[in-house]
């Protein structure tokens, strides 16, 4: 036990080392995999060290080729490693990286497909966090028993890192890649890289995460879309959660937590799913208009207006598009689009 919370240690202050050599430096080289071709071989081969020997239990799944590890402490940091089946029968091997830490700013920096930068969430001098992101991509050989570095990057499209702040959501299950793009401290914008047998192809989504409340006493949430059901609302409780997508009348969770409306304590953090992603049904969850806000006929500031949505006025969901979201009137069944900072998600509160 000493010597492996010892390795975790001397690991962990590898990662912390801001303006030494970046990590994703020493992943361009080719990795000797022992054992087998499998994700523990693959994330032993490239981390040097075997996922079960972290301070903290990772997400380690055999079945579905995907490794996921997060740590949380002074800074965060996370690891993505996941491998695809190619149609000409290799094994791509994509690894992906973030560590946020406090200090002070740096010059952005750029490393192959890696990248170390700054971001300034107040407007004090100290008020600075550092983001050092990188993803790398590999090739198994199975005749040498090797993963050898791609020479040009898998993700088609892609723009330079250097000039966009990219992390990478390798899927548990699933073959595309949820692309996270940090504008600033406070806000992400989500993007996808889609699968086509060998490599990847980037789509600009703009998804931005959205907050709304459950409008039932008791609500179910799912592993999939019409899958096992993991969880039941307390009908005792307001809940609100944050929604990524919207797919044929099913929100995708952003991330894993709900939280109960004026209770911080009983946050829950959902579990149980095979995929690593929460649904809900797109009727069960709503909002509010904040003050007059308006209903728009397209996306758009200067579209025709449909009503007036007050603090009174319940509506649901229907799509997400950036800073648009497309709603149903619940009483009306009148369709539009409003701000998503028109939206109140708050039913305790007018979010004047």
């Amino acid at each position: 036990m000493k010597k492996i919370l010892l390795l975790a240690l001397m690991f962990l202050f590898q990662l912390s080392a801001f303006g030494q050599a970046r990590l994703w430096d020493s992943f361009g080289k080719t990795f000797n995999v022992k054992g087998g071709a499998g994700i523990e071989q693959f994330v032993t081969a490239i981390l040097n060290t075997k996922p079960t020997e972290w301070s903290r239990d990772p997400v380690y799944d055999k079945r579905n080729g995907y490794f996921r590890y997060h740590e949380e402490g002074a800074g965060s940091i996370i690891y993505n490693v996941a491998y695809w089946n190619r149609k000409d029968g290799k094994k791509l091997v994509v690894l992906s990286y973030q560590e946020n830490d406090f200090g002070k700013k740096v010059k952005p920096q750029s490393s192959a497909w890696g990248y170390y930068s700054s971001f300034k969430y107040d407007e004090e001098a100290t008020g600075i966090i550092n983001t050092e992101t990188g993803f790398r991509a590999y090739l198994y050989d199975e005749a040498k028993k090797q993963l050898v570095p791609m020479t040009t990057s898998p993700f088609n499209g892609l723009p330079t890192p250097l000039d966009n702040h990219y992390f990478l959501q390798l899927p548990r299950q699933g073959k595309d890649i949820v692309v996270c793009e940090k504008v600033s401290y406070y806000e992400d914008v989500y993007h996808s890289l889609k699968w086509n047998g060998s490599t990847f192809d980037f789509k600009k989504e703009n998804n931005i995460p959205r907050d709304f409340f459950v409008t039932a006493s008791k609500v179910n949430i799912y592993g999939a879309p019409n899958g096992k059901i993991v969880f039941t609302t307390n009908n005792t409780k307001d809940y609100s959660l944050e929604v990524l997508k919207i797919e044929n009348g099913w929100c995708l969770v952003h991330g894993n937590v709900i939280y109960p409306n004026g209770d911080d304590v009983e946050i829950v953090n959902l579990s149980g799913s095979s995929t690593g992603q929460y649904w809900i049904k797109a009727a069960d969850l709503g909002a509010n208009g904040i003050g007059n806000a308006k209903l728009r006929a397209t996306p758009n500031k200067n579209a025709k207006v449909l009503m007036t949505v007050t603090e009174d006025t319940l509506v649901e969901p229907v799509e997400l598009r950036g800073e648009w979201v497309k709603v149903r009137e619940v009483k009306t069944k009148k369709e539009g689009w409003m701000l998503r900072e028109e939206l109140c998600s708050n039913p305790l509160t007018t979010c004047a």
